[in-house]
């Protein structure tokens, strides 16, 4: 027989089940989601940060402005070391310069604005030609035939001490 005054022990309700499973799943949650917040803060600046960099601007010597044509555009190469975290890489390239009237000049960068091919100035049709997908440009930068839409990128010069200097910015 019973005693009916001691109480016997109780099956958890289906109630109190559902809820202690409501508040594991909660904790591990909060912190699973601690856990990837606290990785995933230093991993997303580790891998945007360099994107977000400064760009460096650095003025090219090319040297006598007198050495350039009047009558065309002329291929002036550059090469450069760039120091980027631990390494220090070597920067080439090359812009398009020409002679003005009134010592004033033009000087484009070679790369299309399409799909950053470099372009190559023909003097006979009087364009900038790239190779990658048949776009053209005037004399003037401008977009005339092909898939570019925008016009090529003119870049600032000066001419100190009889040195003809382009910045680039990389």
């Amino acid at each position: 027989m019973r005693n009916k005054d001691v109480p016997s022990p109780k099956k958890p309700s289906e109630e109190s089940r559902v809820n202690r499973n409501r508040r594991e799943f909660i904790t591990t949650a909060v912190l699973a989601g601690g856990a990837a917040l606290l990785t995933g803060i230093p991993l997303g600046i580790y891998v945007v940060a360099p994107a977000m960099g400064k760009s460096i601007e650095k003025w090219i010597d090319f040297g006598s402005p007198d050495a350039l044509p009047d009558d065309g555009f002329e291929m002036l190469s550059y090469e450069f070391l760039l120091k980027d975290g631990w390494q220090i890489l070597p920067q080439r390239g090359f812009v398009w310069a020409r002679k003005m009237p009134e010592n004033k000049f033009r000087v484009f960068s070679s790369t299309c604005t399409h799909l950053a091919c470099n372009v190559i100035w023909q003097p006979e049709t009087g364009t900038f030609e790239c190779p990658c997908h048949s776009g053209r440009f005037d004399s003037d930068g401008r977009p005339v035939a092909g898939p570019p839409a925008r016009p090529l990128k003119e870049l600032t010069y000066k001419v100190e001490a009889d040195t003809f200097k382009v910045r680039m910015t990389v």
